[in-house]
């Protein structure tokens, strides 16, 4: 159970740490305060198109491999969010909105497949505070390295490890405990007798 929790501690910290400090990495790379606000706002559309697409992706592809792909993206993010020229910093911020509009559905998804329904309330209760203890931590650490710094480099390179590490963690998860079952037209049948 401490590997799952771990990995999703690490991908909060690493995501909702840094969003919380993109509007200030804009402005002090030049942005003015209204063309910030303006590149962040891309990040509410693609947070929505984030969890669309991640729910379609979960029906069909094992979710591991569903988060591997949603948490490597915003890695990507960081890259051009700190390179804060022309149109990259807008990529980086839709990259951070898809791997965030993925990580609390998979949460949900993933307690369901591994642990049941049987106490899923309690225990997606407990994932969900380690995920806004990490978010809480990431945004507290992000602002601490820049104020040692005077940069978020340091810090996107450490939420980048962070996300390597919590990709690791999540496929370390093993086959679902509690696989979807597919109705076919067989199991339709059986059922409505």
């Amino acid at each position: 159970m401490v590997c799952r929790v771990s990995g999703f501690f690490l991908v909060a910290l690493a995501i909702n740490g840094t969003v919380a400090h993109v509007i200030p990495l804009l402005t002090d790379r030049g942005f003015s305060h209204d063309t910030a606000t303006a590149i962040f706002g891309l990040f509410g559309l693609a947070t929505l198109a984030g969890r669309l697409l991640a729910g379609y992706m979960v029906d069909r592809i094992f979710a591991p491999h569903v988060a591997s792909v949603f948490f490597l993206v915003p890695i990507a993010g960081f890259v051009f969010l700190a390179s804060a020229a022309g149109p990259l910093p807008a990529v980086g911020v839709v990259l951070f909105g898809l791997g965030l509009g993925t990580e609390i559905d998979l949460i949900a998804f993933m307690v369901s497949r591994y642990f049941g329904q049987r106490s899923f309330g309690e225990l997606y209760g407990y994932f969900f505070m380690v995920f806004g203890l990490g978010s809480s931590f990431g945004r507290f650490l992000g602002g601490y390295i820049f104020d040692l710094t005077g940069s978020y480099n340091a810090a996107f390179i450490g939420a980048g490890v962070a996300l390597v590490i919590g990709i690791l963690l999540v496929n370390r998860l093993g086959a679902y405990a509690y696989p979807v079952r597919h109705i076919t037209p067989q199991l339709a049948a059986e059922a409505a007798t």
